[in-house]
Order: structure tokens, then sequence, then C-alpha cells
């Protein structure tokens, strides 16, 4: 018996309690959280919006210190899987949340994230820009300069 306790214990420990990482923002990063006790996330950029997949079960908080921290904890005792999306400055950081007796992650620094995000087409995401057509003004001043230009004699 001491010795599945100590096999246990020894497969159970890939999970840091304290960690820094980069994440990978094409997927979702697994959180593990004990109920009862609280984790703390930093991330590289201001937290901007935090959105909980179970808000009855899951508690987030942006410090009121630093706007780059996260306080993470269950509610409650009897607690299910949930998910936690956070908006910051310049990215996009998607975690699944999941309540363990076994395992408990303290605080996680976010170093950075790399990748992006993909569709259901499997094609990587990037921002869209849309560049507008010149306006009539925007020609006309353009022309006017233009003209002026021209009548320079030296």
């Amino acid at each position: 018996m001491l010795l599945f306790k100590m096999l246990i214990a020894l497969a159970l420990a890939d999970t840091p309690r304290i960690e820094s990482k980069h994440i990978d923002l094409s997927s979702a990063s697994k959180i593990y959280l004990r109920p009862g006790l609280v984790s703390v996330f930093e991330f590289p950029q201001n937290v901007i919006e935090v959105r909980v997949g179970n808000p009855n079960e899951l508690k987030v908080l942006i410090s009121q210190v630093s706007p780059r921290e996260l306080t993470v904890y269950f509610k409650n005792s009897k607690v299910s899987p949930s998910n936690i999306i956070v908006r910051s400055d310049k990215k996009v950081y998607v975690f699944d949340v999941i309540p363990s007796t076994s395992r408990h992650q303290d605080f996680i620094k976010i170093r950075g994230g790399f990748s992006a995000p993909i569709d259901s087409t499997g094609i990587t995401l990037i921002e869209n820009i849309t560049i507008s057509p010149r306006s009539k003004r925007n020609s006309e001043e353009n022309e006017s300069n233009r003209k002026l230009i021209e009548k320079v004699t030296l």
C-alpha cells in the first residue's frame, strides 16, 4: 500500500505548484485547482477582461494591486471543471480549470504566448486589417498639391 501511494505521488508530481511558462495560444492550457485553495496567475500584460465558464462555482478577480494578476478559486467544495478566457492588452489566453484533490497550482507566471488561434478549417487566424479606399477629398487635396508643385519655376 505504501508503494502504491508513492507511485501515485510520483505520477502526479509533473504538475508544479509554482510555475513560470509560455502558453500555446492555439490551445487551452490545463490548470489544476484544489477546492479551498487559491491560485494567482501573473500575465506579461495588463488584464482587461476575464470570462468564466461557470461563474456559480469559479471566482476570478483582477488584482487591485496589479492589473497583471488574477486570483482564482472555487466557491465551494463540490465543483465541476470550468474554463477561463483572459483578454489582455495584446493577447487572449484560454484555460481549462480542473478541480483536483491531489494537484494544485498556487502561482502561475505566464511569460508570454506563442502560436495563434486556429479556426475550424485548421487555418491560423491573423488580425484582419481593413484598408479603406481614398476618399474623394484626399484625392482632390493630393491633386491640388501636385498642381502647386508643377507651377513652381526656378
